[in-house]
């Protein structure tokens, strides 16, 4: 008998993969943006494709891939989870609301239309109907803030979760899971809450209930270069820099992040 190969489960965590923060603009004069918070011209043209050169959309292609494909049944997609962490506010009228939309502008408000005729809180385009699928592979978590561990996202249970099955199916040591962060800001949501915290400080160990500093460190913690993004380029050229400095890794290029991930490259 052949032997049995223990297969790599990948989780990728897309920060703010929606159209408030990563959507086509009309040009690139910054008031065109639908908040500070937005990507900016050049960024979505990098990631969604488009623009004089026509370039490709890089970003779908990669979820599209890692989603499985047309038919859901890709090579290696069975062992990729997608974790979309939305960013989402209520026009509540509290002063903590308030005083975000003054520093960022209105943004991820469920149900609003922006100046573009936009609903920014919607994935950025199919990602948007890729959130309705029922695979056991594709996660939503909803963060008011800048920290997924906070606020009872859900952000660490649906990690808990991955971690439970990869053990009980596979026989796959958390710590041996694999992580990929695309989407936005790479200075500070990708940066500091996918690559440092999940590297360096870890989620809570189930294995050890009773032991409050016993947590999961992720061994292998990625930052893609092509599928994220800062509005300013220097930024994001510092969280990759950062990103090595503590012992992580930066996926240069899509094709980069697709081998990563155990998936096939190109259609």
């Amino acid at each position: 008998m052949p032997p049995v190969v223990t297969p790599t489960i990948t989780i990728i965590i897309a920060q703010c993969v929606q159209r408030s923060f990563i959507s086509p603009l009309a040009g690139p004069d910054p008031r065109l943006k639908p908040c500070h918070l937005h990507c900016g011209y050049s960024n979505a043209v990098r990631l969604l494709g488009g623009g004089p050169q026509g370039l490709p959309n890089v970003l779908e292609d990669f979820l599209w891939h890692a989603h499985g494909g047309e038919q859901g049944n890709l090579p290696g997609s069975e062992y990729v989870h997608v974790v979309y962490v939305d960013d989402e506010h209520y026009d509540d009228g509290s002063e903590l609301t308030e005083q975000h939309f003054v520093q960022f502008g209105r943004h991820c408000v469920p149900g609003e239309i922006d100046e573009r005729g936009v609903e920014g809180y919607r994935g950025t385009g199919s990602t948007a109907e890729w959130r309705e699928l029922r695979n056991g592979r594709t996660h939503v978590v909803r963060t008011p803030g800048l920290n997924d561990n906070m606020f009872g996202t859900g952000f660490i249970p649906v990690l808990t979760s991955i971690c439970q099955e990869a053990e009980e199916v596979y026989g796959i040591r958390p710590e041996d899971i694999q992580i990929v962060n695309i989407g936005g800001w790479s200075i500070i949501k990708e940066l500091f809450c996918g690559v440092w915290e999940l590297l360096h400080h870890g989620i809570p160990d189930y294995r050890d209930p009773d032991n409050r500093e016993a947590t999961i460190r992720f061994r292998r913690v990625a930052l893609s270069d092509a599928l994220s993004f800062s509005v300013q380029r220097e930024h994001h050229n510092i969280a990759l820099d950062v990103t090595r400095m503590i012992g992580g890794i930066v996926l240069r290029t899509p094709e980069d992040a697709l081998t990563f991930c155990g998936l096939p490259v190109g259609r």
